[in-house]
């Protein structure tokens, strides 16, 4: 899981020799079997670059040698994402599977490419949603547009199916003051039988979700009847589980209308700031916004600005003269030239600006990037 805390530990980074590695990656069929080829030539082209800075080859071989070692680990490879950014520095190796795809890439400057994991904060950033169900319960991995079921696959999802796993279940429970034998749609089960059952399930169906979403580490939706989401509650052990549930009938949306359900309710929670400052944004003064690469980053310097907005998957090269507060830009990057949106949000995140991204048909102005400034 992509943290703030994370990328402000990337940022503070220091040295001239960080390398940062980007590649879309594939989950299954004939592609996925040439992502570590893919990996190992990206690998191979920062080892030329780390050369050609004046790195001595046993130190190439020493800063590389555990992005290196990755590709001898096929489990690795079989539990890729959409894809991999990877960063490479004298103090450690680190790697990020995120939910959408990056192109492949290799940056080597003094400060890493942050650029790639910023939509996890933002837009693209992963969530779950748990359908509680009696009849068809299951666990979804969301972003924004995409959705996929990752149901734990050796447990029961619905109280017959349960039941036809653990036939002592229904046999034996308690019930009011007494114990007493009754099927659970047998004439003999009262309600008060049924919910004993049912919260059996949930328990159950609980003890395999929970070990899923502590790896993920993702904020987790729930979507049910009002009666289902109590109980589950009630035997719930993740931290992350959001307050605030759909209550709706699962069974009836499909999953893609349980992920927008579910996106609602991130939007309201985790991604506040952002929409408020979106919304206040075209309601600004025209000095208190731009979309000026050069004037923001001037501003983003001095400490003037609140709030950065970036677009996806775009890219500005050239360099930022501090002494005489100009960007001089480049068509093609050069040696000394930098990747100058990654640069600006390097620089907000160290001058207290709050930095997205966001796709470019959603990004105030239809700009590259916009800026809202404090004063």
């Amino acid at each position: 899981m992509v943290s703030e805390k994370k990328i402000r530990k990337l940022i503070n980074s220091s040295g001239d020799t960080l390398v940062t590695i980007t590649m879309p990656t594939h989950r299954s069929g004939e592609e996925s079997k040439q992502d570590p080829i893919r990996f190992k030539n990206l690998i191979n082209e920062a080892a030329e670059k780390l050369k050609k800075k004046g790195v001595k080859e046993n130190d190439v071989n020493r800063l590389l040698g555990e992005a290196k070692d990755l590709l001898d680990q096929p489990l690795f490879w079989s539990h890729t994402d959409h894809s991999l950014a990877a960063y490479i520095s004298e103090d450690g190796f680190e790697y990020f599977r995120l939910p959408y795809t990056l192109e492949s890439m290799v940056y080597l400057n003094d400060h890493f490419m942050i650029t790639p994991l910023l939509p996890m904060m933002s837009m693209d950033g992963t969530f779950c949603v748990l359908a509680v169900s009696r009849q068809n319960a299951r666990l979804l991995q969301c972003t924004r547009n995409d959705v996929e079921d990752i149901t734990p696959q050796d447990v029961s999802t619905s109280v017959d199916d349960y039941l036809e796993v653990e036939p002592e279940k229904q046999l034996q429970f308690h019930s009011g003051a007494q114990r007493q034998r009754a099927m659970f749609f047998g004439h003999n089960a009262n309600e008060e039988d049924k919910m004993v059952v049912v919260e059996q399930f949930m328990r159950e169906f609980e003890k395999s979700v929970t070990p899923v979403m502590r790896e993920r580490n993702d904020p987790l939706v729930l979507v049910g009847l009002k009666e289902n989401v109590s109980l589950y509650k009630k035997v719930n052990n993740y931290r992350r589980l959001v307050d605030d549930m759909v209550v709706h009938n699962p069974d009836e949306l499909q999953d893609q209308e349980l992920r927008d359900r579910g996106w609602e309710i991130i939007q309201r929670h985790f991604l506040k700031d952002m929409y408020n400052s979106l919304e206040q944004f075209s309601e600004k003064v025209k000095e208190k916004v731009s979309n000026n690469l050069s004037e923001i980053a001037e501003s983003t310097v001095m400490g003037r600005t609140e709030t950065i907005f970036i677009s996806h998957d775009e890219k500005k090269w050239g360099v930022y003269d501090e002494d005489n507060h100009t960007v001089h830009y480049s068509s093609t990057p050069g040696s000394e030239d930098v990747e100058l949106l990654n640069w600006l949000a390097i620089t907000g995140y160290k001058n207290g600006s709050k930095v997205y991204t966001l796709p470019k048909e959603e990004m105030p102005m239809r700009s590259m990037v916009a800026a809202e400034y404090r004063f």
